[in-house]
């Protein structure tokens, strides 16, 4: 009899206790000091002593059904967590599609962080057989009802015309619209945007004009700071569309931030629910990528300021709540993962030049295509490609399945595990290994101080 390899326990707790959770079975528990004490004193023993088993006796069968105890070795315990993922990973849903369109390939800003600057921005727009082909390949394979409108720059002027004919196709079958833009050109969409069209927007702000107009270039030399704030400003105040406002994070960019919420709050942009404010850290930057402290700092800061927002300004924050939150308050186990997005199963990226990819991060690398359509419908899928994206799955990434976050974290980002990509989960790592703990017992604290047992 061992210790679990996957449990994790947090710092103490207002009432003197530990959260403990086991991250294969998702399920967590409260225990003392002397049971904390014990488990950290022992944890890394490959069988517990006799006096350790009767120090353990009145819990030991209660900690076996939750998984803080196992009769496993270490080498079983693995094996049986890569059994699960790989069970997990069989009842994913691949015959149903969630569907992103990139109806051009161009671009009218140059950031310099871009991962597509390397394709060079061909100036490939989608015409309407294709169109009318995509619709036609996904019209019984849709996950949910909305499609994700991407680039390039999906909403640059120059392709109204084709966006309107996408939005009024995908209208006729019951769709919405989720733009992923730079919203340089949002002026001449604004009849687009709103109830059953463009429903929500994703644009991206870096910063204060002095600091976002030397990371967000336009190819014209116009400040794109502020043709991008006067475009929000309409969308909330002529349309009922919602407004997710993405910063790409370093530690370039992050002291500026605060100012930059003070823009938004001047504007009455965060008074309105449509809009909200997420971070995101830009890889493969070396030394000048965010970790979470520092992320953690700012949204200290945000959060003082502006209450209400700071906390939500990282995904991973909201991602950990969703898993927390359930069990708190339904006594169920936490949801267990094994892919961090529908890239490794069932994400179908369709391009201007009859490309099909598993991941938009990936547009434009030949490499990486799994699969092309024509204007008559007709695809072709290329198997291998398509089964390197499902071997990104926890079950086949032994590094990740030994680490006691697996389910929870699922291994990252998909195109980071991707063979030759050499940036790899570290955000994520960084994340699980030095904040989840302290925000697993900040939630438990304040659900049990809410007067909840």
């Amino acid at each position: 009899m061992r210790f679990s390899s996957y449990n994790i326990m947090t710092k103490k707790i207002s009432s003197g206790d530990h959260v403990i959770l086991n991250g294969r079975t998702g399920l967590l528990d409260l225990i003392d000091e002397e049971a904390y004490e014990l488990i950290s004193s022992h944890e890394d023993d490959d069988d517990l002593s006799e006096d350790v088993m009767e120090q353990m006796e009145e819990v030991c069968d209660h900690f076996l059904e939750r998984g803080f105890l196992t009769d496993l070795s270490k080498m079983e315990e693995l094996e049986a967590a890569r059994k699960m993922a790989r069970e997990i990973a069989d009842n994913l849903v691949d015959d149903k599609w969630s569907v992103i369109l990139v109806p051009n390939l161009g671009c009218n800003y140059r950031c310099p962080y871009c991962f597509e600057k390397e394709g060079g921005y061909p100036n490939i727009v989608m015409n309407k057989k294709q169109v009318d082909a995509v619709f036609n390949i996904i019209k019984d394979k849709m996950i949910s009802d909305e499609i994700v409108l991407y680039g390039g720059e999906p909403l640059a002027k120059e392709n109204r015309d084709i966006i309107k004919y996408i939005i009024h196709k995908g209208t006729e079958l019951g769709k919405s619209f989720f733009a992923v833009t730079n919203g340089h050109d949002l002026d001449n969409y604004i009849d687009l945007v709103g109830s059953d069209k463009i429903t929500i927007l994703q644009i991206t702000m870096d910063g204060p004009k002095e600091i976002h107009d030397k990371r967000r270039i336009t190819t014209n030399g116009e400040s794109s700071y502020d043709k991008i704030i006067s475009n929000i400003e309409r969308v909330l105040n002529e349309t009922d569309a919602e407004v997710r406002l993405r910063i790409n994070l370093d530690v370039r960019n992050a002291p500026f931030i605060l100012k930059l919420f003070d823009e938004f709050d001047k504007r009455g942009f965060l008074d309105s629910d449509r809009f909200m404010v997420g971070a995101s850290p830009v890889v493969g930057i070396g030394d000048k990528s965010i970790l979470h402290d520092e992320i953690s700092r700012l949204e200290r800061a945000v959060s003082s300021k502006y209450p209400g927002h700071g906390e939500s300004l990282m995904g991973s924050i909201r991602v950990s709540n969703d898993m927390i939150l359930p069990t708190l308050l339904f006594r169920i186990p936490m949801t267990l993962k094994v892919t961090e997005c529908g890239a490794s199963h069932c994400m179908k990226v369709f391009t201007a030049d009859g490309s099909i990819y598993s991941c938009w991060s990936c547009v434009g690398r030949s490499d990486q295509k799994i699969g092309q359509f024509g204007e008559d419908g007709y695809v072709e899928w290329n198997d291998e490609v398509l089964g390197n994206w499902k071997s990104t799955m926890l079950f086949n990434n032994e590094k990740c399945l030994k680490c006691k976050y697996a389910f929870l974290c699922s291994g990252g980002c998909a195109w980071q595990s991707m063979p030759g990509v050499s940036e790899g989960c570290s955000f994520e790592c960084d994340y699980y290994f030095n904040r989840f703990d302290d925000f697993l017992a900040r939630v438990t604290d304040e659900y049990l101080s809410a007067g909840s047992k």
